[in-house]
């Protein structure tokens, strides 16, 4: 006699599930994209200005902020030209993966805002183990500047101390960096380019 087994209902696909498996995937596509060979020789496109970028502010993606008073107008400048050139060569290669213009630029622009996002984070987060490094890289220092006393007591433990602090910190932020370009990379290939 034969009984029928209890069946599961079958669930959709979550969304959250397909970010997982498009985060994934995503190290493994960036790989093969930088195999694709070339279907044709068309000159690079050049990477155009950030022209309708206000000088005082600093855009990454899709994150714009405020220029901080530390910086000057040219570093300020020299930020958004190499974010406009990160986006401009991520977008090309998506383009060369088959993506259209708009979807490639909308998937670019949030890869690198949300990389900037986690990369923040990530310090962040890092801020109180870092600064145990900090204090580990002052007391290192003390011993190593104390031959070129007295101007080595001074130098040498700042130089420590930054360094003592961006060796834990930089693990971080680049972790953070990396989980926040492949959510960018899903919220970008899940979610239609916004209209205009």
């Amino acid at each position: 006699m034969g009984t029928d087994q209890p069946t599961s209902p079958v669930r959709p696909v979550s969304r959250r599930a397909v970010r997982f498996a498009v985060a994934a995937a995503l190290p493994l596509s960036l790989a093969l994209l930088g195999t694709v060979p070339a279907q044709a020789e068309e000159p690079p496109a050049a990477v155009q200005p950030a022209t309708d970028i206000p000088d005082s502010q600093i855009r990454i993606g899709t994150v714009q902020l405020d220029q901080p008073v530390w910086l000057t107008a040219e570093q300020t400048q020299q930020i958004n030209s190499a974010a406009a050139g990160a986006e401009s060569a991520l977008t090309q290669s998506l383009e060369a993966a088959g993506l259209d213009a708009a979807h490639a630029t909308h998937v670019a622009k949030a890869v690198l805002g949300d990389a900037a996002i986690g990369a923040a984070v990530g310090a962040t987060a890092a801020a109180p183990i870092a600064s145990s490094g900090a204090v580990i890289g002052v007391v290192a220092g003390l011993v190593a500047g104390l031959p070129f006393a007295p101007i080595g007591l001074v130098i040498v433990p700042v130089v420590g101390a930054a360094l003592g602090y961006a060796m834990v910190a930089a693990p971080f932020a680049a972790l953070g960096a990396g989980v926040g370009a492949a959510v960018g990379a899903a919220d970008g290939f899940l979610n239609g380019v916004p209209a205009n």
